[in-house]
């Protein structure tokens, strides 16, 4: 009984900690697209200007 609790457990924590690094990863890549769009929201505005 002891041994599957602790199996249980460390199951557990294993799951916490993906689930863990599947969040960051996912805001990890949400914030390099975000900065990738304003870059190119900037790009576009600044060759606007210049054909005016």
């Amino acid at each position: 009984m002891a041994e599957e609790m602790t199996f249980l457990a460390v199951a557990y924590l294993g799951m916490l900690i993906a689930i863990g690094l599947w969040t960051w990863t996912v805001f990890s890549r949400s914030n390099d697209l975000e900065q990738r769009i304003e870059a190119v929201e900037q790009s576009m505005q600044t060759n606007h200007s210049n054909e005016e």
